[in-house]
């Protein structure tokens, strides 16, 4: 199973000294064209990305994702700042689908 994160080419550094594989995008197209190409690979084991595409991530995948376990998708918080606007008790409740 592959480690794989998506963010800018700054943010990207230190993953891909971890052994990640990683893919730069520096907007929210990039971001959604590429998630598609990274969902259908059927070694991806978890996907890290850069908070500032979580939006985008809700809007277009999250639904999707409810039905699966593989990958895993992550959100860390970006260089320039956290953009995720929940508090980590809403966002895990929606991540794990349970109420906390």
């Amino acid at each position: 199973m592959k480690l794989i994160f998506i963010g800018s080419e700054e943010e990207s550094l230190g993953f891909a000294l971890a052994g990640a594989q990683t893919h730069i995008v520096s907007d929210k197209e990039g971001f959604t064209d590429k998630m598609e190409e990274l969902l259908e690979l059927e070694d991806a084991g978890v996907i890290i990305a850069a908070d500032r595409y979580f939006e985008a991530y809700e809007e277009k995948f999250a639904k999707r994702m409810q039905k699966r376990a593989v990958p895993a998708v992550v959100f860390v918080p970006s260089i320039d700042g956290r953009h995720i606007k929940t508090d980590i008790k809403g966002y895990l409740s929606g991540v794990l689908g349970i109420r906390l």
